[in-house]
């Protein structure tokens, strides 16, 4: 995609990146082994969807709610036992509950943040943004990881590493955008590019491998998704990680204590959040996605990339200068 490749170049020149950056490429090796933190949201023989992040806090107000009224039911329940309460109690519970799915709907029909989505049949990565639908072919996809350090009065110093990919919009290849495909926060250059390299496993290797990233012949998709850091409500979880501290020496029985109590107390929100984002995330599936990814994503769809379409548009040069080299430190 010569846009795009160009794109870069000149992006890298003007912003002075040349030597700040370190080049990937879906041909080359980089990391010695794949690894991701709970970034895949899902992942099967046709695609591969990378959370955005953006829709962890999806549910939440509904789940706040829930978590309230429950409390409120509970402290309220004594006047059950007072004669002629027991409907004021149900009527008062029952309209805090309507308001609390009044808002589990809304939260459900509002626009849910769409995931990065890695086809292997079309070998091409999308990303919609409302209506805008942005794509790029993997074998041109141009990405690169930039570390940067963060100067606080209140934090420290702090270092991110950003990994971004460059998409163009579908039908109008002008339009360019540079897209986060991991947090940057807390992130190293290390841990993203065994990220990367995780993505390019997938596409290159096949759906299903190891930690090696060896292929494998079976599927491992629900040991690869039971990390997913978008479950809330997961008290098996908790106590395995708080056990994996005690171990470790990084806390004590009581602490362990306090935050298993922690998370009891807010296991109703968590619980309905996890809900909500759940059935979000169902119909974002259905109806957000354009037609021509969901068509694509189906394991008999088409084969054709969108670039074919818009080759056939007429919207791409048959450009084949070289890719401008960007300099890695």
């Amino acid at each position: 995609m010569p846009r795009i490749q160009t794109f870069f170049a000149d992006l890298s020149q003007k912003a002075g990146l040349a030597d700040e950056v370190i080049r990937l490429s879906p041909r080359r090796r980089a990391a010695d082994k794949p690894y991701q933190l709970g970034d895949v949201q899902e992942q099967n023989a046709v695609y591969l969807d990378l959370a955005t992040g953006a829709d962890f806090s999806k549910g939440g107000l509904t789940g706040t709610m829930v978590m309230i009224f429950f409390y409120m039911a509970l402290i309220g329940s004594p006047a059950l036992r007072q004669e002629g309460q027991v409907d004021n109690f149900f009527i008062a519970f029952g309209i805090l509950f309507g308001i609390a799915f009044i808002t589990f709907l809304i939260e459900v029909l509002l626009p849910f943040p769409m995931p990065v989505r890695f086809n292997r049949r079309t070998r091409e990565i999308y990303f919609q943004d409302r209506r805008k639908l942005y794509h790029v072919p993997w074998d041109e996809a141009v990405a690169w990881m930039q570390q940067t350090r963060q100067v606080t009065q209140y934090t420290g110093a702090t270092r991110m590493t950003s990994l971004q990919v460059l998409l163009q919009r579908f039908r109008q290849p002008e339009e360019v955008i540079a897209l986060q495909l991991s947090l940057p926060m807390g992130k190293t250059p290390e841990i993203q590019a065994m990220l990367w390299e995780y993505l390019r496993c997938y596409m290159e290797k096949g759906p299903w491998f190891d930690e090696h990233g060896e292929p494998l012949t079976i599927s491992n998709r629900e040991e690869v998704l039971k990390n997913r850091w978008g479950k809330k409500a997961d008290l098996k979880r908790t106590w395995k990680h708080l056990k994996e501290c005690r171990a470790d020496g990084y806390d004590t029985i009581g602490t362990s204590i306090f935050w298993i109590v922690w998370e009891l107390l807010f296991y109703p929100s968590m619980l309905v959040q996890d809900v909500t984002t759940a059935v979000a995330r169902r119909r974002a599936e259905k109806n957000q996605w354009d037609k021509r990814v969901r068509e694509r994503c189906r394991p008999d769809g088409p084969t054709t990339r969108l670039y074919d379409l818009e080759v056939g548009e007429g919207l791409h040069r048959d450009d084949s200068g070289a890719l401008p080299e960007v300099a890695a430190r």
